[in-house]
């Protein structure tokens, strides 16, 4: 029984530095599921929302987290020696795909998110930067 304690937390220190991409990662998976739920119930109604649908949600969480720690076991015991040298970064490349993964996920809250409320977001965050632009500019021309 010790020796699988001692595995336990040989696999769990080993992972210790991509823990926080972990998290990042299933916080942005959760959080697309929370606004496609939410999208789905405002727009078709609660009987829209099937368990089928929903267990998808267990096959992108393992697949995506199965990918950063592989990954990240190429970039410690692989690739590590050879992008410090050249770039000074240390595990490139599974934060670039931690980035991308929730790049694509925080996509889909974006489209949920518009879709549920019929909005366009990027033309309200070019009125506000219009307005914070007229507003810089009215204080200038007081000064």
């Amino acid at each position: 029984m010790k020796y699988l304690q001692y595995i336990s937390a040989s696999i769990i220190l080993l992972f210790a530095p991509v823990y926080g991409m972990l998290i990042a990662v299933g916080a942005a998976i959760v959080l697309d599921t929370i606004t496609g739920v939410f999208k789905s119930i405002k727009l078709q109604g609660l009987k829209s929302i099937r368990s089928r649908k929903l267990s998808n949600i267990v096959s992108k969480m393992l697949l995506y987290e199965l990918c950063i720690l592989f990954l990240f076991l190429m970039d410690k015991f692989l690739l590590n020696e050879f992008i410090i040298h050249s770039f000074g970064i240390e595990f490139m490349f599974t934060k670039i795909c931690a980035i991308l993964l929730m790049f694509i996920e925080l996509v889909s809250i974006k489209e949920n998110i518009e879709e549920a409320f019929k909005i366009d977001i990027w033309a309200i965050i070019k009125r506000i930067l219009n307005r914070a632009k007229e507003f810089k500019s009215n204080i200038d021309d007081i000064k």
